[in-house]
């Protein structure tokens, strides 16, 4: 009985040790020859299908292992829904706009190596009173009716706390930073709004990312785990 105990506190050890955060992001301007977004009125989305590529990094939540790379193919499809203005004076605006949809990464093939959707958040530009300036952010979180879901497409990699399958969170995230924003039609700076309050002409931007999650081996691996525990403390008699 005092066997059987052990091994089942030492499963449930397995699963809390397994569940570890892991940090994603990319540079801004991997491909120095293209940007990174494009968007017009509600849509925010990847520059070009087939010329977005990135090296992703993940790292073991800033622990001693060197980040993985991968490199891939950056893929994105938001729309956002604007939600409001502040006057922070002397012309300066923060226009704020909800936002939920999709974005992954994928490799040469097109095989998707990581995704996440996003149920909301939010994208916040600077500007005067009917433009964007050049910068804006892309933030989500999980909490207060937001969820934030990555997929893990490969193989599990314990280390890094990647696990093949869906995060758990509960507070997983991502952030993207979009700089130089401009209308790439007379290479303006920034973007004017409509009556809507929504960019009237298609802009392009370069973006940076990062972003973290958590996840837990599927329980065919946590059975293996504990299985070959069992073995080890068979042979140790």
């Amino acid at each position: 009985m005092l066997y059987q105990t052990m091994r089942v506190l030492a499963v449930a050890g397995l699963a809390t040790a397994a569940q570890a955060d892991v940090l994603f992001s990319f540079a801004s301007d991997t491909d120095h020859t293209g940007s990174n977004f494009k968007g017009f009125g509600t849509s925010v989305e990847d520059q070009a299908d087939g010329g977005d590529p990135l090296v992703l990094l993940i790292d073991d939540d800033n622990g001693p292992l060197s980040p993985l790379t991968y490199d891939v193919e950056f893929d994105a499809d938001f729309t956002i829904d604007y939600a409001g203005s502040v006057d922070l004076g002397g012309g300066l605006f923060v226009h704020t706009y909800g936002l939920s949809g999709e974005f992954g990464f994928y490799d040469q093939n097109g095989s998707p190596v990581l995704t996440a959707t996003l149920s909301g958040g939010a994208l916040t530009a600077l500007g005067s009173a009917d433009r964007w300036s050049s910068a804006a952010s892309i933030m989500s979180a999980d909490g207060s009716g937001i969820d934030v879901v990555y997929n893990w497409h490969l193989a599990d990699n314990a280390a890094y706390g990647l696990f093949n399958g869906l995060s758990v969170g509960p507070e997983d995230d991502a952030a993207f930073t979009l700089t130089d924003i401009f209308v790439p039609r007379d290479g303006t700076s920034g973007v004017d709004l409509d009556a809507g309050m929504l960019p009237e002409s298609e802009w392009f931007s370069e973006g940076s990312f990062s972003g973290s999650a958590s996840f837990v081996p599927a329980p065919g691996s946590l059975a293996l785990l504990a299985g070959t525990g069992l073995l080890l403390g068979r042979r140790r008699r």
